[in-house]
């Protein structure tokens, strides 16, 4: 089998809050092991949701989804942790809330800061523990687990949610419409359930 270049860079869009998103943390050894880079990029995906619909990134979120979508969405859900044999447990509260949360991954992603450890802790808390991510404790738990500094969480608020959508927009205006997405190159992989079409790729 041919090596892949360790310049195969992969750049991974997500968001705390999504399970797809959390479901394809849990597969990220299909391209691991294909030698892929994988660069982390935090976009909100309120955000995406106002863009696709032509609004301000910052208006109200309109559900964007017809009752039968949404019972077809829940019922992918638990079909996918079946199949996958993914740990889970539904969220408290069944959405959850994780814009400071991805603030901080978005500061961290800025600083230079590869934040695995607290990107686990926090998919972890959110997807397993039933743990609420809009409370800045279990936050700051997740943030202690990962040796990120605890002055972040106070930039979090108004910088980081800036930064958070500035860098979503520009995701936006390079095809990305929600989460998970990679991208390699000029090519867009949307979905967990890609993974394995990217992995062929690479």
């Amino acid at each position: 089998m041919m090596k892949v270049p360790s310049m195969s860079r992969i750049e991974f869009y997500y968001d705390f809050r999504s399970p797809y998103s959390y479901f394809a943390t849990c597969r990220m050894h299909l391209l691991a092991e294909k030698g892929a880079e994988i660069s982390w990029r935090p976009s909100n995906v309120d955000v995406l949701l106002n863009l696709q619909q032509g609004r301000e990134p910052a208006a109200e979120v309109l559900d964007p989804l017809c009752a039968p979508k949404r019972a077809h969405f829940m019922a992918d859900i638990f079909r996918m942790i079946e199949y996958w044999k993914i740990p889970f447990a539904m969220p408290s509260p069944v959405v959850p809330t994780c814009h400071q949360a991805m603030a901080v991954a978005a500061l961290l992603e800025q600083a230079g800061s590869e934040g695995e450890k607290f990107r686990d802790a926090l998919f972890r808390a959110v997807w397993q523990e039933q743990k609420d991510a809009s409370d800045p404790a279990v936050i700051r738990a997740c943030m202690e687990a990962g040796g990120v500094e605890a002055e972040l969480l106070g930039r979090a608020e108004k910088e980081g949610m800036e930064l958070l959508t500035r860098n979503t927009v520009a995701a936006f205006d390079r095809g990305v419409f929600g989460v998970p997405t990679f991208v390699i190159g000029e090519e867009l992989y949307f979905g967990a359930d890609r993974m394995e079409l990217l992995a062929a790729r690479l």
